[in-house]
Parts: C-alpha cells; structure tokens; sequence
C-alpha cells in the first residue's frame, strides 16, 4: 500500500535511520554505544536490542558499512568553524530556469554564450570536472578535461573510491582539478572550474564543509593566492563537449581499480539512503512513484486499480482474511478469489478478459503498466460486473 501511494515503506526508513544512527554513534569515541558497536553480537542480547538490530542490517549490508571504525571520521562538535572561500562561485545561467521546461540544444546555446561571454578562451582556463559512482553507493569515478589558451588540452582520469556517492565523486573530481592546477609550474592568471554538480557548489558556499570538502576548499584558497578562480555551474548531459569529455574520464575513472574508502558520517549516511532506494527499487521492478501511470486515472479507476493492487478489496480471499465470508473460493470453484486469479486466470470471465486483452498479457502490466493498460483493467472490471 505504501508503494501505491508513492510513499517509502516504513521498514525501508526504519532501516535506514538505524544504520545512520549506528554510524554516529561510532564517530562519538565517548558515547555509551561506541564500544558496543564495535564488538560481535552476543546470543544473548535481546532480539530487540539496539545493538542486536544494527548487527543484524550490518551482515545484510557488509559491503557498504564501515569494516574498520578507526578509519572512519571523529565527529567533533567544537571544531567546526565558519569556512571562507576565497573565489566565487556562479549557480545559475542568465536564461536557464529549470532543465525540464527547456530542450537540450536551447540549455547548451545559453550556456556557451555565457562561457564565452564571461570567460573568452583566450584569456580563461577552462577546467570541466565530472563524477560519478556506480548506483551511487560504489565505484567511483573522477574526470577534469582542461583547456588552457594556446595550449594542448589535459586530462584526468581517477578512482573515487569503493564506496562512494555521486556527491563524493563530483567533489573528488573538483579536487583532483585544483590538485592538477596547483602542480603546474606556471598557474594560470584567470582559472574557471565548470561542474554541473550544483550540490557540490552549493556546499562550497555553506560555511559549514565536511572534511572532503574542507581539502578541497584549502587547495582553491591556495589557488586563489595567484589565480583568479571562479567556479560555475554548467547542465549536464547537454552536448557541452567539455562536459561530455569529463563525463567519459569519470566512467573510465570508475573502471579502474577502486581503494577501501574512509567515510565521513554524511557520506555513510547518503550511502545507506542511498542503498535503500536501489534496495527497493530492484524488488519493485524498477518501481518510481513519480512515474506511476494510477495518477493519470479517474479517481473511480484509481480506486479499482489500488484496491486490486493492495488486495484490500470485495474479492473473496480478501473478504475471507476480514471474516466476511467463510471461504475464500472463486465462484468458479478452481481457486481462491485472489486479484491473480480475477484478472487472468478465471474462467467464468473468459471472454471479457478476450474482449478485453486480446493477447496475453501480464499481472504486472495490468497493474503497473501505462495509463492506457491501467484503463483497461479498470474497464475489465467495471464489464465484469465484479464488486471490487
């Protein structure tokens, strides 16, 4: 029922806010937990136990929790000071508004003639950065392609780690960028950094970074002492070719071999959040409530397609559960009354069904599938004369 209605099922977020929670408690070295959690679970803990529960989704999610808790970050409350960047970070494109309500080649167009505008090639290093990481949670990949005036183009490719976020590979890519810079003996006089990660640049001006990110702001203050650096953000997947090239880098980056990542508390976070939705999402047939056909129906068909897509309808197995009826058998008498059973398989129905759906055509289709198969479910009902 959940999954009908576009909503996380309640045991997918239970799961996720106690791995999170057992992650913090592992960064707080003076907290009650800290040693619990590090030992193996005893026999005789209660079923119900805090530690007995994070044990338990710890083996069924191995490869993405922390193995070793003295790699993983110390959360320290007193050492987080207000960080300054000294560059300037662009967000938006004079034009732009959201990448849905405007085709590629428009995106493209407004953001070339504002590269070209603001920072001409012929006085602009132009730095494109790219990351990314496999589902999200692994294997990850950094790409810079970097075009200096008069020069030969650079490329970089890296790993981002085993674990990783796309978050963490951008930020990584844009590392690796103000690393590649740094080591060059004569640094550029105007340097602009092009990433389509807006989260990444959006943390950059929080004031408050982790410490993936707080590396990363120590290498473009450095830059900055000699560099005028800018950092803006560009759409991505629009035909920019030095976005595309980066992108390219960051895949190869991914494919090579990938060391154990240390993880911050957020980035183990984002990735048990992130495990959770694929978790999910794979049970479901690749499920994504946004996308879901039932909210394109009537509300009559929207109430017939969720009652038969629950169970919790007039069908006898359900009446049956609820102590409505002493028997939960068809009227055909060959099998139980379930929605299987109605839509495919009950002969008393077959030439509606052959009205219907000419050809076969599956119990997940008919309930999961277009707008169009949605509709003809509901009026396979309604013909029948089911009460549902």
């Amino acid at each position: 029922m959940e999954k009908t209605v576009g909503v996380e099922p309640l045991e997918s977020r239970q799961r996720s806010k106690l791995l999170a929670h057992a992650e913090k408690m592992k960064r707080l070295p003076d907290h009650p937990l800290h040693d619990k959690l590090k030992s193996l679970t005893k026999n005789r803990l209660k079923r119900k136990s805090l530690n007995h529960l994070v044990k338990e989704e710890q083996r069924m999610q191995a490869d993405i929790l922390t193995a070793n808790i003295e790699l993983c970050e110390k959360l320290d409350p007193t050492n987080w000071p207000p960080k300054t960047l000294k560059a300037e970070v662009r967000t938006t494109i004079p034009g732009i508004t959201v990448k849905g309500d405007q085709s590629d080649a428009v995106l493209k167009a407004l953001t070339m003639e504002e590269i070209d505008k603001r920072y001409p090639a012929a006085r602009w290093t132009h730095i494109f950065t790219d990351g990314s990481a496999e589902d999200a949670t692994r294997n990850g990949g950094c790409g810079v392609f970097i075009k200096k005036p008069g020069l030969p183009p650079v490329s970089v490719s890296a790993s981002g780690g085993r674990l990783c976020s796309n978050y963490k590979a951008e930020v990584l890519a844009l590392h690796k960028a103000t690393e590649t810079v740094l080591q060059w003996e004569t640094r550029p006089k105007k340097a602009v950094f092009l990433s389509d990660s807006l989260s990444a640049l959006q943390a950059l001006c929080s004031g408050n970074p982790d410490s993936t990110m707080e590396h990363l702001m120590q290498n473009i203050n450095t830059l900055a002492q000699t560099t005028a650096v800018v950092l803006q953000w560009i759409p991505a997947h629009t035909g920019i070719v030095g976005n595309e090239v980066a992108d390219r880098l960051a895949k190869e980056g991914s494919k090579t071999e990938q060391q154990p990542s240390n993880l911050t508390y957020g980035e183990a976070r984002t990735l048990i959040r992130n495990r959770q939705k694929s978790t999910f999402k794979k049970k479901n047939n690749g499920y994504n409530p946004h996308g879901d056909a039932l909210h394109q129906l009537t509300r009559h068909e929207q109430t017939i397609v969720f009652r038969l897509r629950t169970g919790h309808c007039g069908l006898n197995s359900h009446l049956k559960r609820i102590g409505i009826r002493q028997s939960a058998l068809c009227h055909c008498g060959k099998a139980d009354q379930t929605p299987d059973h109605f839509l495919q398989t009950c002969q008393l129905h077959c030439s509606e069904r052959k009205h219907v759906w000419p050809t076969g055509t599956s119990l997940h289709t008919k309930l999961w599938g277009s707008t169009q198969d949605l509709e003809m479910t509901a009026h396979f009902v309604n013909i029948t004369g089911q009460r549902i």
